[in-house]
């Protein structure tokens, strides 16, 4: 396995809100940013059980060729 990059995922927010428009701002800010984290993981969850699905697919056929010239 590679040595893993150093992601972020950047929202628009506050570093230090000082006012109460700026922390509801930030909580948005960070309400967004858990989106796109859910959405990646998603995508992230659907590719993994695709190549899980191919895998298998292969096996089956790689088994099937076996069992074939056997006979």
């Amino acid at each position: 396995m590679r040595n893993p990059d150093n992601c972020n995922i950047d929202y628009a927010g506050f570093k230090s809100p000082r006012s109460f428009e700026e922390v509801k701002f930030e909580i948005l800010g960070l309400k967004n940013l858990i989106k796109k984290a859910e959405e990646r993981i998603s995508s992230l969850d659907q590719s993994a059980f695709l190549a899980e699905i191919a895998m298998r697919a292969d096996n089956e056929t790689l088994r099937g060729h076996l069992y074939e010239q056997e006979e």
